[in-house]
């Protein structure tokens, strides 16, 4: 497999590229609001391990999941990180101090920079939420037909231009990197190591020397991409082929996850009055501890 068929969508025999792309869009769209509405860090490690799930049912490539796994510790890294050491809310509990207020300059200036326990398990929940989304959403664009996709944005009224873009830019990310190894290996073979050093002015060189080619290349393609579609009639009303029938089931499915949805922002007001001592009602007492365990 290439580089650029990393990032590409290819086409499967799997149950995950049988499914029709508005359902992947819908299933998409549920899990974004799970994820925006769930709280309890077991219910969206669930949420996670069933993204995974569907990765492995699309028969993803090794260097696919590298990706994927890649990706995700970064965020799981950033997220946990900024939060221990910036978390705000208490209480707060100490587990690590890495500069003493009483040092010198940075001590005096910062209050002291410590590591905190809660501030660490509040950034796993916010990364836990943002790996669902770069689950599913790097799962769409492997499995989908771009221009199915298109048709599908324009069958729901979506401005043609916006949604064009739109799949433009998704088209487009494979190239920025195929670009990116192109000049990263030109410049190898003219002798130049980028990483072979983590100084300063090395990164700045490395930096200089690689994004402003890469920048270079890509809106040369662009411009090229403008000229196609400007004679292709652009922005023009033009008659798009139809969509296939959305299959029953697959929109049963669909109704199915906006029913859940709706169901899961009921009991979220509902959890909402009840700890705001606003309405408590003594016989859902199970109901209020399910949602205080799993929402």
């Amino acid at each position: 497999m290439s580089g650029r068929d990393v990032w590409e969508a290819t086409p499967g025999d799997t149950p995950v590229h049988k499914l029709d792309v508005r359902t992947k869009v819908v299933l998409l769209a549920g899990f974004a609001a799970a994820a925006i509405l769930i709280d309890s860090p077991r219910t969206l490690y669930l949420l996670f391990c069933l993204t995974l799930a569907m990765h492995i049912l699309a028969r993803s490539s090794a260097a696919r999941w590298r990706i994927l796994i890649i990706f995700v510790l970064l965020g799981l890294w950033g997220s946990m990180v900024s939060q221990a050491l910036f978390y705000t809310r208490e209480p707060r509990t100490i587990v690590a101090c890495l500069v003493p207020p009483a040092l010198p300059v940075f001590g005096t200036l910062t209050g002291g920079v410590f590591v905190y326990q809660e501030g660490l398990e509040y950034g796993a929940v916010q990364a836990l939420r943002s790996g669902i989304m770069l689950s599913l959403g790097l799962l769409l664009s492997w499995t989908s037909d771009p221009r199915q996709l298109l048709k599908s944005f324009v069958s729901w009224k979506m401005p043609y231009e916006l949604a064009f873009m739109l799949i433009s830019g998704l088209r487009f990310l494979p190239v920025i990197f195929q670009e990116t190894a192109i000049v990263l290996t030109a410049q190898r073979l003219r002798g130049f190591e980028p990483l072979k050093s983590l100084a300063p002015r090395r990164l700045i060189q490395t930096a200089f020397q690689t994004l402003f080619p890469i920048l270079a290349r890509t809106l040369r393609r662009a411009a090229t991409l403008a000229a196609s579609v400007e004679s292709r009639g652009f922005g023009r009303e033009a008659r798009m082929t139809e969509i296939k029938q959305w299959p029953a089931g697959e929109w049963r499915v669909c109704l199915g996850i906006f029913a859940g949805i709706t169901l899961l922002i009921g009991l979220k007001f509902l959890d909402a009055l009840q700890f705001n001592g606003i309405i408590y009602i003594p016989a859902w007492r199970d109901l209020y501890d399910v949602m205080k365990v799993w929402m």
